[in-house]
This record gives C-alpha cells, structure tokens and sequence, in this order.
C-alpha cells in the first residue's frame, strides 16, 4: 500500500471516537436537538472542524437547498447572522456554485462530499457566494455527510474549517462517512412513544421497540439496525418479558396508549 493510501485511512484511535459517539448518542433521546448537537459536537472534535449543522435538505432548480438547521460553533453572532439569513432566503440571491454539483454526486442511501472534487477553487473563491457570505460568516472547507431516506427525504451533517483552514482531507471524509453509516438509526422516524416507557430499556431494545411502534416488521427493523433477524426476534421476545405481554399486539397496544396520551 502506498504512502498516500495509509494517509487516507482513518487511525485506529479515530475509529474509535467516532464508535464511541455513535454509541453516546444512543443513549440520548432520539430525534431531539440535545443528541444532534451532541452529535456535531463531537464530529467537530474528530475532524478539527469550527461549525457544525444539522440540516434538512430539499430540492430545488439548479440544485440543493437548506429548509432548516440545527447549529453551532460560530465564531460570534455575526458571522451566525450571516449564514442563518442565507437559509432563509435560499439561492434566489446568492447560488452556491458547489450545490447543483453536489446534487448530481449523490448516490446511495449515504453519500459524504468535500468541496474541492466538487468545484474547482478558481470557480469557488470567485463566485459571490463564497465573497459575501461564506467570507464573512468566516467559514470555508466542508464536508457534507448526506442522508437518503426511503420516503425521498434528506438529512444532512455540515462540518465547516474556519475561513483561511486546510481543507478538510479524506481521510476526515472517510472517518465522517464511516460514522454517518454507522448511525443510520439517527434518521429514523420518531416512533411518538414516551420517554418513560423506553426508560430502563438497553440502547438494542429501545431502538427495536421504536421501529416495531413505527409498523415496521422484524425483517425491517433487522435492516434498519443492520442486525440479524435472528437477534431482533430475540429483542422482540426480550421486549415481551420486559413488559409482561404474550404477543406483537399486546406490545403494540402499549404504543397506542402512548400516542393518544
């Protein structure tokens, strides 16, 4: 294997945050502001990244827009202002050239982007997105973790260097990328169950107890969780115990009751 080949491969020790992250945010409430700022936190910390977002992303003509974030890690209000104003107005006024790009590069139910294959710099550093905004919110380097869901809906994890940074490397793309996998289960739908009733449940449990309220099948939650059949049965039959309930539609009841509380 060549130099530039070991170079690219994320560290032993960085695989190691990342899994531990992953497993940190189990224990949050899913779906809450708390986990996805947890989460960009420390995406930040293993890549040296300054602002993190927690985007849900659509379509629109000449590429890809921002419809609303989760953020943190700006350098002041200011520089906050600026990019937040950007969200709300779209591209009418100020295209970001690396959008339509980025939009044609997609591929897969995960798909994690830098700039620069993206846009070249002569294009990027002249183009009036980049000179009033992203100059003055003070950020440049990305990386864009995207998110297709099943339904056509998107969620994206932004990592930005603050302006004047290295460019992110790919070896940081591929420890993001890797990450991001790993945590499918972020994007998943929230099940309406209370928090209570997941309470005392192990990370496994609590998530096969929220696909199973969402009408997912065995067969599916064993694929969303990227488990075997095998052990979601056996979560599935742990759930019961839990509970003292004898079948799926006894626990199920247990979700309509916490849905029309």
């Amino acid at each position: 294997m060549s130099v530039r080949g070991r170079s690219d491969t994320p560290r032993f020790e960085e695989m190691a945050s990342a899994l531990r992250l992953a497993g940190e945010l189990r224990e949050l409430p899913h779906g809450s502001t708390e986990q996805q700022e947890h989460a960009l936190r420390g995406l930040s910390t293993l890549v040296g990244a300054q602002v993190g977002l927690w985007t849900n992303v659509g379509f629109a003509t000449g590429g890809l827009v921002i419809e609303s974030a989760v953020d943190r890690g700006w350098s002041g209000e200011a520089e906050r202002a600026v990019f937040l104003r950007f969200l709300n107005i779209g591209q009418q006024t100020c295209v970001d050239p690396s959008m339509a790009p980025l939009a044609g590069a997609m591929s897969g139910p995960f798909c994690t982007l830098t700039r620069e294959p993206l846009v070249e710099d002569r294009i990027w550093y002249r183009s009036e997105h980049v000179q009033e905004l992203r100059k003055a919110a003070r950020v440049d380097s990305f990386i864009y973790s995207i998110a297709i869901s099943g339904e056509g809906g998107m969620r994206c994890i932004a990592l930005h260097r603050a302006w004047g940074e290295r460019a992110f490397s790919e070896r940081e793309r591929r420890l993001v990328d890797v990450f991001h996998r790993e945590c499918g289960f972020l994007h998943a739908p929230t099940s309406g169950l209370r928090e209570a009733r997941l309470r005392g449940l192990a990370p496994r449990l609590a998530d096969t107890l929220r696909g199973l309220a969402r009408g997912r099948s065995e067969k599916h939650v064993a694929a969303d969780l990227q488990l075997s059949p095998h052990t979601v049965h056996e979560y599935v039959k742990a759930l019961y115990r839990h509970f003292g309930v004898r079948s799926r539609g006894e626990l199920l009841a247990l979700c309509l009751v916490d849905r029309g509380s």
